[in-house]
C-alpha cells in the first residue's frame, strides 16, 4: 500500500434537498425532500475513496460497530473495492457513528452528529505491523474523536511517534469541534504544540484553524466583521511551522488552498520529494469553475489530491493545482466521492484550460505565475 488513510468513520445520511432554506425548518412542519444518498462519511471514508479513485493504493484504518450501520459502511467500502474494508476495525458492542448532512440551497451544510466507536478509537487499535511498508500515513479528525483530543492529544503523540519510527511520512487533518462539546473547549493550542513535530504535513481548513488559535478572528470572520488575507495566513502558517511541521497546506473554501512549507531537507518528506522545489515556499491556488451540487467532503477531495500528488514527487504547484482540481470535482456531485475521476482525467481537464475562479483575498505584494496559473509569493517575503 502507498497511502494509509486512518481516523473518522461514520455513516453518511444525506437527505436530497432541493427546495427552501434552512429557515424553513420550523417545529411540527414536514419539509419533503427529493430522495435520499448513504454513504460512507469521515475522512476515512472520504479521503480514502477519493485516492483509491484516483489510483492511489489505499488502506483503510476506522472503527465501526457490529450493527446495521456498520454493515451498511463496509458495504459500501467493499462496493468501491474489495481491499477498502480489509483493516477496519470492527467492534463487537458498540453502535456506528452517523452523520445526517443537511445540506440545503445556497446555505452551508450542517451536521447532526454521533460519534460511536470514534470515540474508543485509540492508537493501540492502529495494525502497526500491516501497515510498515506504506509511504505515507494520514490521520483525520481527531477533534471528533475522543481518545485522541482528550490529555492534550497524548494518544495522537503516542501514535505518530509509532509511525515515525518505521519511516512512514505523516500527515493530518482537523474538524471543526463543536463548541459546546469537551472537544470545544480544548486547548487547542497546547495539543498542537505537542503533535506538531510529529506531523510532516498538516492540512486543517481556515475555519478550524482560527477556532484553535484565534477564537477572537474567528468569530469576527464568522459574523462578517473581519476577512482573512494573506498576512493573516502567513501569520497562521508560521505559527503551525514554529511548533514544528514542515508542510502547511490551509484550505480556504471557495478562495481555494494556501500552502507554506519550512525547510524540508534531512526530513522524512524527502524520501518522496525534492527539497530544493518544496524549501521555504509559499503558494495560492484559486479554485477552479463549477456547477456546485454538494460540498460534502469537499476538504477530504482537495487532500486527496494533494496527498496522491505528493506520492508521486510533485512539486508544489503541481500537488496544490491537484488538491484544487479534484475538490472542485467533488462539489459537482451531491455525495462526497462520486464526482471524484481518475487522476489522468483530472489532470487533461486542467491542463486543458480549466477555468479559474477569481480571489477576493488581497494580494498586491504578490505576482501572478503564468506557467501554473497560481498565486505564488517571491521568495524574500518567505521567512
Amino acid at each position: 500500500m502507498d497511502i494509509v488513510i486512518a481516523g473518522h468513520i461514520c455513516l453518511d445520511i444525506i437527505p436530497d434537498w432541493r427546495i427552501g432554506s434552512i429557515k424553513t425548518i420550523i417545529p411540527g412542519h414536514i419539509l419533503e425532500m427529493s430522495g435520499l444518498k448513504l454513504s460512507a462519511g469521515g475522512a476515512v471514508a472520504n479521503t480514502g475513496i477519493a485516492l483509491k479513485k484516483l489510483g492511489i493504493n489505499t488502506a483503510l484504518l476506522g472503527k465501526v460497530g457490529a450493527d446495521a450501520f456498520g454493515k451498511v459502511i463496509l458495504e459500501i467500502l467493499k462496493k468501491e473495492d474489495k481491499t477498502l474494508a480489509e483493516n477496519m476495525i470492527i467492534s463487537g458492542n458498540e453502535v456506528s457513528s452517523y452523520t445526517i448532512v443537511l445540506n440545503p440551497p445556497d446555505t452551508d451544510r450542517i451536521f447532526l452528529h454521533y460519534p460511536g466507536p470514534n470515540h474508543t478509537f485509540t492508537a493501540n487499535d492502529i495494525p502497526y505491523e500491516k501497515i510498515k511498508s506504506s509511504r505515507i500515513f494520514h490521520f483525520g479528525y481527531p477533534p471528533l474523536m475522543q481518545k485522541f483530543y482528550e490529555n492534550d492529544g497524548k494518544e495522537l503523540v503516542k501514535m505518530f511517534q509509532r509511525i515515525r519510527e518505521m519511516k512512514i511520512i505523516t500527515s493530518l487533518d482537523m474538524a471543526m469541534p463543536d463548541p459546546e462539546s469537551p472537544a470545544g473547549k480544548l486547548n487547542w493550542r497546547k495539543l498542537l504544540k505537542n503533535v506538531l513535530p510529529l506531523v510532516d504535513i498538516f492540512m486543517p481548513s481556515i475555519d478550524e484553524l482560527l477556532y484553535m488559535l484565534n477564537p477572537e478572528k474567528f468569530y469576527k470572520i464568522l459574523e462578517k466583521k473581519e476577512r482573512f488575507d494573506i498576512v493573516l495566513l502567513n501569520q497562521l502558517a508560521g505559527q503551525l511551522i514554529d511548533y514544528g511541521t514542515k508542510v502547511v497546506a490551509i484550505k480556504l473554501g471557495d478562495q481555494g488552498l494556501y500552502l507554506r512549507t519550512h525547510q524540508i531537507e534531512k526530513s522524512n518528506l524527502s524520501y518522496i520529494i525534492k527539497h530544493q522545489d518544496w524549501d521555504y515556499r509559499q503558494l495560492l491556488s484559486p479554485c477552479f469553475a463549477t456547477e456546485v451540487k454538494g460540498t460534502t467532503g469537499t476538504g477530504d477531495a482537495t487532500i486527496a489530491g494533494f496527498l496522491a500528488q505528493f506520492l508521486e514527487g510533485g512539486e508544489p504547484e503541481k500537488c496544490i493545482t491537484l488538491a484544487t482540481a479534484v475538490g472542485a470535482c467533488c462539489v459537482e456531485e451531491i455525495d462526497a466521492t462520486d464526482g471524484i475521476r481518475p487522476l489522468p482525467e483530472i489532470i487533461k481537464r486542467v491542463t486543458s484550460g480549466w477555468e479559474r475562479l477569481s480571489l477576493s483575498i488581497p494580494i498586491d505584494h504578490w505576482k501572478y505565475d503564468y506557467q501554473y496559473k497560481i498565486w505564488k509569493g517571491p521568495e524574500d517575503q518567505v521567512r
